[in-house]
């Protein structure tokens, strides 16, 4: 057994992702949920926005943070979905700070023309600075999140940047498409697009249930080979899982 801290967008995200593991090394692992924080305090609350901050909070004091718990993270898994990186201005404010007329040091997550109206901020969408197709996404968010955290070398540490979403994986395990991590909003115009889902009641569309997603969740673990197969994120994933948990295990035997 090894205790994993996860620091998610929500608590649906939380479950998949401990369960996940679980199926990848075969066994009933200890989880702490950092975020996200059950009592919603704080300035931003949970979502993308409450992983950012607890990034920017443990700034070049991960391991400390790590080794601080009890028992110590074994690994720990940041995770973001790639809508944020399509959706969100905020994140790409480093980009095309050229074009930005706010003062020197306004942050992000306050800045007044982002409170104000979002139509004032002069952040483009999509943003021409890196590239657009998932795989380049995905390693801007990573490379975003690393920023903001500054980690020691040689941590435990798997940034999890599913493509659009944790729920393109449900659609994976259930589906059949041509390119999973191109598909928008899995959840509302997918999943919760109809009463059901390939079995599965969805009740109080389009919120996410927890008996609902634990049962989709089920059908996620009970594919993951599939789900690996069809989309490079989770493959990612399964291999960070891997290397830091089941490679280290093997190795300190």
């Amino acid at each position: 057994m090894k205790t994993i801290g996860i620091v998610a967008e929500g608590p649906r995200d939380f479950e998949l992702i401990a369960a996940v593991i679980d199926t990848i090394t075969n066994e009933e692992n200890n989880y702490q949920m950092i975020q996200p924080e059950p009592n919603m305090i704080g300035q931003f609350g949970n979502g993308w926005k409450g992983v950012w901050k607890w990034c920017e909070d443990n700034q070049g004091k991960l391991k400390a943070y790590m080794h601080s718990l009890t028992p110590v993270l074994d690994l720990l898994v940041v995770h973001m979905d790639g809508d944020v990186q399509r959706c969100e201005k905020e994140v790409h404010c480093v980009c095309q700070r050229a074009l930005c007329d706010a003062p020197e040091g306004a942050h992000p997550l306050t800045c007044e023309k982002i409170i104000g109206d979002r139509n004032e901020c002069p952040v483009a969408l999509p943003c021409e600075h890196h590239g657009n197709t998932p795989d380049a996404e995905a390693d801007f968010l990573r490379t975003f999140i690393r920023t903001l955290l500054l980690p020691e070398d040689g941590l435990a540490v798997s940034y999890m940047i599913p493509f659009d979403a944790t729920d393109t994986w449900i659609v994976a395990a259930c589906d059949q498409y041509d390119d999973y991590e191109t598909l928008l909003d899995p959840w509302v115009n997918i999943i919760a697009h109809s009463p059901q889902y390939h079995g599965v009641k969805i009740k109080n569309r389009p919120k996410k249930e927890k008996r609902t997603y634990e049962k989709l969740i089920e059908t996620v673990c009970e594919n993951w080979d599939d789900v690996v197969a069809k989309c490079p994120q989770a493959k990612r994933f399964d291999e960070d899982v891997r290397d830091f948990l089941i490679k280290q295990k093997t190795a300190n035997v």
